[in-house]
């Protein structure tokens, strides 16, 4: 498969998850506000949101790279690593994903309280309140953070099953593997990361330097959206990590 038109599909399967996701987190973050209104505190419906987020995501990109990787093979290899993906799925739900969802949880709750402070400074009964706190979280803000929760959220489920799916792969082969840094487009594109997209494989255990102009900040990040790197080149990134047989790479 032509590089141009593996990364076209990639894309638009990622844009479809993160469309889909955008809408199930703005039910969620609007649910919950609801949940507070009528109860004091928000509900519980962006953990269950997200945890479906990687749980579907995560499965389908460990397969979808390793088919990658295995096309052109003569000698087909068994996935022995069906089980361990799915303790690996199921220990970064439990690991990760409530970290993440009490920092939503967190700025949801700062954004309510910020908005319910108005009406009392200007002397609103609780119903007016509530009446614009729910035309408030209904509308255009909540949509673009739903936006970005989805985009960050679903990049990194992607770029980390993928990173996983070829690691196994190479220990299972013992093949030579290597990878490209896609970048995606965006409304305000970040141009140290396109920057990145050369559509030249580095090694696989190679890193890339990515400085943020905006900070400063310097990360060597193995894939978009390494977990150990800053806030500025992770959140709202659309970018993504492809892995490849370099004994192939031509063939791309």
């Amino acid at each position: 498969m032509k590089l141009r038109r593996l990364i076209q599909i990639e894309s638009n399967r990622q844009r479809a998850y993160e469309n889909k996701f955008a809408r199930s987190i703005r039910k969620a973050l609007i649910a919950q506000v609801e949940h507070y209104l009528n109860h004091g505190y928000i509900s519980n419906d962006m953990q269950a949101t997200i945890n479906e987020l990687y749980e579907t995501i995560m499965p389908d990109y460990l397969s979808r790279q390793w088919e990658q990787l295995e096309r052109n093979n003569l000698q087909k290899k068994e996935r022995f690593f069906l089980d361990s993906w799915r303790r690996w799925i199921s220990n970064f739900t439990i690991t990760s994903l409530a970290t993440k969802v009490t920092g939503i949880d967190t700025t949801t709750k700062e954004l309510l309280s910020k908005t319910i402070l108005e009406g009392a400074v200007t002397g609103e009964t609780s119903q007016e309140t509530a009446d614009r706190v729910m035309r408030f979280f209904n509308g255009n803000a909540t949509k673009a953070r739903a936006r970005m929760i989805a985009r960050t959220e679903v990049g990194e489920a992607v770029n980390l099953a993928k990173t996983k799916s070829a690691q196994d792969w190479g220990a299972q082969t013992d093949e030579e593997l290597g990878k490209l840094w896609v970048h995606r487009g965006a409304k305000d594109p970040r141009d140290w990361h396109m920057a990145l997209d050369t559509g030249v494989p580095i090694p696989i255990n190679d890193t890339w330097t990515v400085t943020n102009p905006n900070t400063g900040e310097t990360d060597l990040m193995k894939h978009p959206h390494d977990p150990n790197a800053s806030a500025g080149n992770v959140i709202n990134c659309g970018c993504q990590v492809i892995y490849t047989r370099l004994n192939f790479r031509r063939r791309f």
